[in-house]
């Protein structure tokens, strides 16, 4: 999916509640209390479906009323099934998938973020309010929660792959484990963030002096690091960036085209004159190339990392396999739900 906020799986339609006493009802859903559903709820799952597709860059998906009812129906099942069953989700719990989601978005756009800039992107890609985003994870939580709770079973019947399941896997897939260009960078650099022209031409003025120091041999490239950086994660070890890899585009888009470009037409231990990004002013010395190659099984996914592509290819069948037991497990769940519940269809 092409949205940075990857990393939770919805395993169904959340059902909105609005102030809609004009619409229809389409179904009555009473497992320890009464709900209903309206014609409209059900229209604006389906429009809220697609935007987020949408919004995502995903084609629409014909998705019919019939099967929005059937999960909004079941996602009301599963919440007060849970209610019921005391199954709770506490605020360690909560956050916990916060921070592993704020994580998953740092090594996407390979820097720190504020909490305050998650919630910017969670807005912008979910298209929620904060408080609404996590209402719903909340209430995503407790229903996978609940399911595994109640199908125990069929998660700790989960095999690993064996490793002639993995070679095979691979062997069907060599192609596409293909390492891209990648360059190593270190970094003296000084943010223009928020800065107006005044003072962008008198930060512009210290890092050319900075240059002039480092060309007459005055000052070593580590200590203008140390002194001159304002990127406090990486100044005391040297400016190293880590390595970057040609075809990150979200860190193209960061940066800037011309930045970008010019940083892979760098030669090794080349110190480049002051350039400017979309972020600041850097001057940086390229520390390692690696050419494209084909991976093999026990190479490393990326350089720097000690994935495997044979770990990766791993935890990738088991989490296979973890979806299909998902998958096992709601249906049992829902049919046995609805079969204690009072469900009127209109």
């Amino acid at each position: 999916m092409k949205r940075i906020l990857s990393i939770f799986i919805f395993i169904i339609a959340s059902t909105a509640v609005y102030s809609d006493v004009l619409s229809e009802t389409v179904a009555t859903v009473n497992l320890i209390k009464p709900e209903m559903i309206t014609s409209t709820q059900v229209q604006q799952e389906i429009d809220a479906y697609n935007k987020q597709l949408a919004m995502n860059g995903l084609p629409q998906q014909k998705i019919s009323k019939k099967d929005m009812l059937e999960n909004m129906i079941s996602s009301i099942l599963l919440l007060q099934a849970a209610e019921r069953d005391g199954v709770k989700v506490s605020g360690a719990d909560l956050q916990k998938v916060i921070d592993a989601q704020m994580k998953s978005v740092e090594t996407q756009v390979r820097r720190k973020i504020t909490l305050e800039q998650f919630k910017g992107i969670v807005q912008k890609q979910t298209d929620m309010s904060w408080d609404e985003y996590l209402k719903n994870l909340k209430e995503q939580i407790i229903k996978q929660t609940y399911v595994t709770q109640k199908k125990k079973d069929i998660f700790t019947s989960i095999k690993p792959p064996t490793e002639k399941e993995i070679e095979r896997r691979y062997q069907d897939n060599a192609t596409k484990f293909v390492s891209p260009e990648y360059i190593r960078a270190s970094m003296i650099f000084i943010s223009t963030l928020n800065k107006n022209s005044q003072e962008k031409t008198a930060l512009k003025q210290k890092i050319d002096e900075v240059y002039k120091k480092l060309k007459n041999g005055e000052i070593s490239f580590d200590d203008a690091v140390l002194n001159y950086s304002t990127d406090e994660t990486v100044k005391y070890k040297g400016g190293d960036i880590g390595y970057i890899r040609r075809d990150d585009k979200n860190l193209r888009a960061s940066l800037g085209d011309s930045f970008f470009n010019k940083l892979f037409e760098l030669k090794v231990n080349e110190i480049s004159p002051v350039l400017s990004s979309n972020t600041g002013y850097h001057i940086v010395k390229i520390t390692e190339k690696r050419a494209p190659k084909v991976l093999a099984l026990n190479d490393s996914v990326n350089p720097g990392n000690s994935l495997t592509v044979h770990d990766f290819l791993k935890t990738g069948i088991y989490q296979e396999r973890e979806q299909e037991a998902l998958k096992k497990a709601l249906a049992e769940v829902i049919k046995e739900l609805k079969s204690e519940a009072e469900i009127t269809i209109f």
